[in-house]
């Protein structure tokens, strides 16, 4: 069995229409699929909406909150409510709990609700069977976003090149040769493994996600799928690309409303220092530094805003 694994935030309804979405689209699977959704919202009406779909098997309290059992469509659905929103990482490890405890599933797939799969047909048992291949951890599709570029996969870029380089010669980092930016995107895909994919949709074996100890609780947003990228690779595992399947990632506005983008490169970067302390192995000095450059860019590109909003009259 998988288990196709949503946090949800204040989206019921385009968490149940991703849903039916991929029901649609698994039809001629092999693979007996399942659902569990996380509702981080903290919110009654959010939840309500979510309770409302499909037809209620089971009621019951699970760590604390409620758990909810669905038949939805022929398939086992369920619900729990979170008793704080915690984030991406805790959200998706409580999903992935669940799924063990009441599903016993094979395979996890992590998605977030604003997906759309391209293909005739979800190629689900393409996916498993990559995911099956010795020393495989994680695989990920072809994703592209509303402006069809695509968004996967990444390669492991050091933390100078990442967050340093670009950031320090700002504005007039636009004159860097292309392979000096802080772009991680794998543009010339020829072989796996790959470094990472993107965390909006991959699929893991449920017995590696276990090994490697599931997501890393400390980041709240942003480099979730890097940390675990590592976690996998420390432990022997190696990520694999599958270009054969393709989806959409029609990005979801939630986030874009709640921080503008300065404030969500700012959350990117604070979790990816993290990321490069904990497990990149970068020493203070050099963390230091570059906190230094991006706190003096993230000034600079303020006073830049600031004057270009002069010129115009504004």
């Amino acid at each position: 069995m998988l288990t196709f694994i949503f946090v949800d935030y204040k989206s019921a309804e385009a968490t149940i229409r991703c849903i039916s979405h991929y029901i649609e689209k698994c039809k001629k699977s092999r693979e007996q699929i399942s659902f569990v959704v996380v509702d981080n919202s903290v919110d009654d009406e959010n939840f309500a909406k979510l309770s409302a779909v499909g037809d209620a098997v089971s009621s019951q309290v699970y760590d604390g909150s409620k758990l909810e059992e669905k038949r939805f469509d022929g398939h086992r659905l369920f619900l729990w409510r979170s008793l704080d929103n915690g984030g991406y990482a805790k959200g998706n490890n409580a999903g992935a709990k669940i799924a063990a405890e009441f599903l016993n599933c094979d395979y996890l797939l992590f998605t977030n609700n604003d997906l759309v799969v391209l293909d005739e047909e979800l190629a689900l048992d393409a996916m498993i069977e990559e995911a099956s291949l010795p020393h495989v951890g994680a695989v990920g599709p072809s994703i592209v976003g509303k402006n069809s570029k695509p968004q996967n996969p990444y390669f492991e870029k050091s933390f100078f090149m990442r967050w340093g380089l670009e950031y320090l010669c700002y504005p007039f980092s636009r004159f860097l040769p292309k392979k000096w930016g802080s772009s991680d995107l794998l543009e010339n895909f020829v072989s796996n493994p790959v470094f990472r994919v993107m965390g909006s949709f991959f699929l893991v074996p449920r017995v590696v996600f276990e090994k490697v100890g599931g997501f890393d609780t400390e980041t709240f947003l942003f480099a979730e799928e890097m940390i675990l990228s590592k976690k996998l690779q420390k432990a022997g595992f190696e990520v694999h690309y599958l270009p054969t399947v393709h989806l959409l990632h029609n990005h979801s506005e939630i986030i874009n409303k709640k921080y503008d983008k300065l404030n969500r490169l700012s959350l990117l970067f604070k979790s990816e220092c993290y990321y490069y302390k904990k497990y990149g192995g970068v020493g203070s000095v050099q963390m230091a530094l570059v906190k230094f450059i991006f706190k003096s860019f993230i000034l600079r590109k303020q006073f830049v805003k600031k004057l270009k909003n002069k010129i115009k009259g504004e």
